[in-house]
């Protein structure tokens, strides 16, 4: 009778011991830990607009950049024995090919009672793009089962966009009541560009939710200093060329639910979202001048995870 109720408390024992191990939400505590990821995004934060040539006058072309790819890939290394990291990312997305199509007609007077025209119309094409990069250094939390990380260092960010544009316009007067058409052309480029660097602070995490699965989070806030540039040239003439110091607040942050495998690798999907505030230069349709305007590049991912 001693022996099966030992037996039996050594079962429920065992049992119970079995039943509070839980896996963990990240791979192994291995030194180096590497991530791949794709994803696709779409952008806000206003329209990149460009004028007619040569000057701002009507028409206009107004670009809503298309959908987007995005690969990024992170490299963690854990200094042994110790809570702290080194991170380094790198992340490069760039959008389809934007069209546009706009034309105008205007008199702008009459010859003995015969009204002088004139007729433009332009074509023009848009791209975007971003290049950022996170040069951190982490050191654990150790907060319950959220396996947290507190990560500062500098992050680099380097956003662009540019539209090619081709006009044609003609205007018809009138000489001893001869009707005269005058054709002419233009093919001009809009450029503007954000390059800047700054700290960068973030925090990032996993949450088991049930067996291998776990709730992945991410969230940063940067200062980026550096050069906002804006240039336009029409036939190889410059027709307008800024660069100006300025500083861009950047915050970015994702969400996932992960999937653990294997022991060492783990599968991750999930939204992110990536602001900066008056990042770009671009045309102002209504004032004709120029204003600056956010970038917002969002939408889902997925990514691998492996420790070494």
């Amino acid at each position: 009778m001693l022996t099966s109720a030992s037996a039996l408390a050594l079962s429920f024992t065992g049992y119970s011991a079995q039943a509070q191990v839980l896996p963990s939400p990240n791979p192994p505590q291995s030194p180096w830990t590497v991530w791949v990821e794709g994803a696709l995004f779409s952008t806000g934060g206003g329209s990149f607009n460009v004028p007619a040539l040569p000057g701002p006058a009507a028409p206009y072309l107004s670009f809503n950049p298309k959908t987007g790819y995005e690969g990024a890939v992170g490299l963690d290394y854990r200094w042994p024995s110790q809570a702290y990291h080194f991170i380094f990312d790198f992340r490069y997305g760039k959008t389809g090919t934007a069209t546009g199509n706009s034309s105008a007609f205007k008199t702008f007077g009459t010859a003995s009672g015969v009204p002088l025209t004139s007729t433009t119309s332009s074509h023009g094409t848009e791209r975007e793009s971003h290049l950022v990069a996170d040069f951190m250094i982490g050191r654990d939390l150790g907060l319950g089962s959220s396996a947290g990380q507190l990560q500062f260092g500098i992050r680099v960010a380097d956003l662009w966009a540019s539209a090619q544009v081709q006009e044609f316009g003609q205007r018809t007067f009138y000489s001893s009541f001869t009707a005269v058409t005058v054709k002419q052309s233009s093919i001009g480029d809009w450029n503007s560009r954000f390059f800047g660097a700054g700290p960068r602070l973030a925090i990032t995490g996993a949450v088991p939710i049930v067996g291998s699965w776990s709730f992945d989070y991410s969230g940063g806030i940067a200062g980026l200093i550096g050069n906002r540039i804006f240039d336009a040239s029409v036939a190889s003439s410059t027709v307008a060329s800024l660069n100006n110091m300025t500083f861009v607040f950047n915050t970015d942050g994702w969400v996932a639910i992960s999937y653990l495998f294997t022991p060492n690798y783990k599968l991750s999907g999930g939204v992110r979202a990536d602001f900066y505030g008056d990042a770009l230069t671009t045309y102002n349709v209504n004032t004709g001048g120029l204003e600056d305007i956010n970038r917002l590049y969002w939408g889902p991912f997925i990514r691998l995870t492996g420790a070494f």
